[in-house]
């Protein structure tokens, strides 16, 4: 398990898991947008990374060409302890 830190509250994340950092943060209360249901095209998940490391860019992710140090939720998962911030 590692600790993911978002706005303000410290959520314990199985990085083992086949879910997403975002479904996994949702299970937990977490409220995070994702107006595509986690498929990865509408960016509202997205979160911008303080510190940590995430799991490699989906080919989503890349096709998108997202800034650096900005994720979609929806399609990560974290490697380490990490410190997030959503950004819609």
């Amino acid at each position: 398990m590692v600790t993911v830190h978002l706005s303000g509250k410290d959520y314990e994340v199985d990085e083992t898991s086949d879910k997403s950092l975002m479904e996994q943060l949702r299970a937990q209360g977490a409220e995070i947008t994702a107006a595509c249901n986690g498929a990865g095209i509408c960016q509202t998940c997205s979160i911008k990374v303080k510190s940590g490391d995430l799991t490699d860019k989906t080919d989503t992710e890349k096709m998108m060409d997202l800034p650096e140090g900005q994720r979609l939720s929806c399609q990560c998962k974290p490697k380490t302890d990490c410190d997030i911030e959503l950004i819609y």
